[in-house]
């Protein structure tokens, strides 16, 4: 055993030598492999953030998130329902996200909590930083319970760290709410992605949101609950799922009107179930493959320069050998130098996607919800790059190690040629190809990416938001009541109409592809008995006279609202094109009429609009609804202007408008309304960033791989070159002796890529929304690229070759 361990040492010793004497192979080597295992290690790292690391709650293998075939949400009431009947769950926790307004030294601030049911923290068991959380008794009385437990990184922000935070009270939404505790620093709530600043028991939602009496949670026809349950030990989901079901059939004998058709599923908590579960699974899955490539590529360059360096290193074994060295021992020390480089090359690799991880979790989205996710390295992102660099060691190397096995000694001492060299497809032809093949697919999936985006940024989404500035409030958080709002609202659209530069201005509760969207079942007019089953479910938004006109949605038919649409004269409602096709069937619903819910009032139609987007950019058309903001008032609200002057002064503008108007009113959401989208086109610009950063690691890995095949062709044929130009052989012929065969590799790498990147169409889809590789602008301009890399990189060695001189060449031989 000594000697074994003995003669490992002096393997590594040697390899270490070796290296040293070469620094810019090494450093070439280690570069490429750092890139690949870097960009694997980065994308696993975000994989495992998401998908494979578990809640750090207590026995999270148990948890599973409640859905239905229509959606996540539930009514409270079905909630109470399944808690109090299924036989599956040994508990069921329902919750809800919520912006509050939170009072503290330095004024009143908008922040995102969470409306959670007493036994929250107890299902999850959780214990707290300090102090205590609520419990069942503490949310046993609808506005009676008056609690709050912060999360560590508010009551590290906000609060400073206050030791004696417990029992204080803090003011939220205007009133006076008890500190219980701090949850411990790893627990952000069981979304991954959304981080709240607060928890309240959600029997507090009605001064929460601002509504009279016990708000939704009574109301069995509001769905606005997000359910999560711990399965009972031994208890599979198809036995939950076959229970919960069985108690839907209950509540739709019980509750025909609003529960008919109900049916559950479970899904995997942390990303809203399947909501942004499914769509995460697709992306990231399509990266994983994309960032493979990109491995493979760096691998294949491995390959190439370890392969290139055993054909220079021949004599060196070659006399080794001959004085008694033993073959395995000479293939192990190869091996050796080949896992020393991969393991250096991932350990560069980790370091890079630690630094790139840890910003990650830092950066949080330009976006008013707050969205962020903790991708950091653990010990399983340590051990999959350690596995990479050992699996890339192992078989990248061996080539080189069995070229050295199968070395002939005698052959090579005595002048022979021996590196293969006329074959007609050499190993590291092969390699080339390879990498020319990954180059061209990651090239094309970077330009359909960029094309992608540039067409969802061209899209007619149904509104033109360039020259358009916002700014958002919530009345109800500031305790205005309805009369005192709507009065706000007024005096708020007039001070900005007096703004220089302001063309239009208007207000609204929301704006399409923005975070808050809400949903309405509708029903034809002209049937008087609607079954629930007949609806259609439409977007709707409140909006007040030309938010169309300021929008710049385009009117179809009929008229817009005017201020005498108020709460006094019959209901009316403008509609856009897809509302009166899936819902009337008719292309000219003007004078038509329609229900809100299956025993609504009737409303007529007194305008249509263009179709749009109203939740995300790849959506189908889909139907919508827009109400006079003064017969459905809301206290949120979302402040239009379209001006001639750049947004950020307009913007300053508006605000200083608006503190005149109240100082403390906390204002957010401000900007342009291109910057209040980046929330529905973040996919596209994340897939765009990633796809662009694969791209061009590909590019730089083909360049080097392309660069390297030419320097060792010219450095192994300086002699023959010498020899033709000495008989007279033109530029051009040297070019052909040199170029020809990296042409032939190139178009042979191009036309596998070609084949895969069509082939990979699919992957490309579930990453890039209308992603389409056959788009022959695409593929003529990774073609272009590749032609224009092959020139890049073959330029240097190519100079060299047509400068030999021929009797320097000859004499060197």
């Amino acid at each position: 055993m000594p000697n074994s361990i003995e003669s490992v040492m002096q393997d590594l010793r040697y390899a270490m030598r070796m290296l040293r004497k070469n620094p810019g192979f090494a450093a070439v080597a280690i570069l490429s492999l750092a890139l690949g295992i870097g960009a694997n290690t980065l994308v696993f790292s975000v994989v495992n953030g998401l998908l494979l690391r578990p809640l750090p709650v207590d026995r999270p293998d148990q948890l599973a998130f409640l859905e239905t075939k229509s959606g996540i949400t539930h009514s409270f009431p079905t909630y109470r329902d399944l808690r109090d009947r299924n036989q599956t769950f040994s508990g069921l926790a329902g919750y809800r996200l919520a912006p509050m307004e939170m009072e503290s030294a330095s004024g009143a601030t908008r922040i995102w909590g969470l409306l959670a049911t007493g036994n929250y923290f107890d299902m999850l068991g959780l214990h707290p930083l300090m102090g205590r959380f609520f419990h069942p008794a503490d949310d046993a009385r609808v506005g009676g319970s008056p609690y709050a437990v912060l999360s560590y990184g508010a009551w590290r922000g906000r609060f400073g760290g206050d030791q004696g935070i417990v029992g204080k009270t803090v003011r939220i939404n205007r009133l006076a709410y008890t500190v219980l505790g701090v949850a411990p620093p790893d627990f952000h709530g069981v979304e991954l992605w959304y981080w709240p600043d607060v928890w309240v028991p959600i029997s507090m939602e009605p001064q929460i949101e601002n509504y009279s009496g016990t708000g939704w949670l009574e109301n069995r026809g509001t769905w606005d609950t997000w359910i999560l349950g711990r399965l009972k030990p031994g208890t599979s989901w198809a036995a939950a799922e076959a229970n919960l079901n069985t108690i839907a059939a209950e509540l739709a004998r019980e509750y025909p009107d609003n529960d008919a058709g109900l049916q559950f599923k479970l899904a995997k908590p942390g990303l809203a179930g399947d909501l942004l579960g499914g769509p995460a699974k697709a992306f990231t899955l399509g990266v994983l493959i994309l960032a493979a490539l990109v491995l493979l590529a760096a691998c294949a360059n491995l390959a190439s320069l370890l392969t290139a360096r055993a054909s220079d290193r021949q004599r060196e074994i070659a006399i080794r050998l001959s004085i008694g060295a033993q073959r395995a021992r000479v293939v192990r020390q190869v091996l050796t130098e080949t896992l020393l480089l991969s393991m250096a090359g991932g350990a560069a690799g980790y370091a890079l996607a630690f630094l790139v991880s840890e910003a990650l979790t830092r950066w949080r989205a330009p976006m008013d919800i707050p969205v962020q996710f903790n991708v950091n390295p653990d010990w399983r992102v340590f051990l999959f790059a350690f596995a990479v660099a050992v699996i890339a060691g192992a078989l990248f190397g061996s080539a080189p190690a069995w070229r050295v096995s199968k070395t002939d000694a005698n052959a090579v001492l005595k002048g022979a040629v021996t590196d293969g060299r006329l074959r007609r497809l050499a190993f590291r032809d092969i390699l080339v190809v390879l990498q020319v093949a990954v180059c061209f697919v990651l090239v094309a999936a970077c330009l359909v990416s960029l094309r992608g985006l540039q067409e969802s940024l061209k899209m007619r989404l149904g509104f033109d938001p360039e020259d358009v500035s916002v700014v958002a409030y919530d009345l109800g958080l500031a305790g205005y009541s309805d009369d005192k709002g709507r009065a706000f609202d007024r005096r708020a659209l007039e001070a900005v109409k007096r703004l220089p530069g302001v063309r239009s201005a208007a207000y609204s509760n929301s704006v399409p592809l923005s975070i808050d969207q809400s949903t309405t079942n509708v029903f034809p007019g002209d049937n008087p008995a609607p079954r629930p089953t007949d609806g259609v479910s439409a977007h709707y938004y409140e909006v007040s006279p030309d938010y169309f006109g300021t929008l710049g949605t385009k009117f179809l038919a009929g008229r817009d609202f005017t201020w005498h649409d108020d709460d006094k004269s019959p209901r009316v409602a403008i509609v856009n094109a897809a509302f009166g096709r899936q819902v009337l069937h008719s292309d000219d619903p003007i004078g038509k009429q329609f229900r809100q819910g299956t025993k609504g009032t009737l409303v007529e139609i007194v305008g249509v609009v263009e179709d749009g987007k109203y939740v995300s950019p790849t959506e189908a058309q889909e139907a919508a609804v827009f109400w006079p903001i003064l017969q459905d008032y809301n206290g949120t609200t979302t402040l239009e202007v379209r001006s001639s002057i750049p947004a950020a002064e307009t913007v300053r503008e508006m605000r200083q408008a608006m503190a005149q108007l109240d100082p403390e009113l906390p204002l957010y959401g401000t900007g342009s309304l291109d910057q209040m989208l980046g929330f529905a086109f973040f996919p596209a610009h994340a897939a765009a960033i990633a796809l662009s950063a694969f791209g061009l690691l590909a590019i730089m890995l083909a360049v080097t791989g392309i660069h390297g095949l030419v320097s060792y062709a010219v450095s192994r044929r300086v002699r023959e070159i010498g020899i033709r130009m000495a008989i007279g052989a033109r530029p051009a012929q040297v070019l052909r002796l040199v170029l020809g065969r990296t042409i032939v590799l190139l178009l042979f790498g191009s036309a596998i890529g070609l084949a895969l990147a069509l082939a990979a169409g699919q992957v490309l889809a579930s990453i890039v929304y209308g992603a389409s590789p056959r788009d022959p602008r695409i593929l003529l301009a990774v073609a272009a690229t590749i032609a224009l890399l092959g020139v890049l990189s073959s330029w240097a060695p190519t100079r060299r070759a047509l400068r030999t001189d021929p009797m320097a060449a000859l004499r060197f031989e």
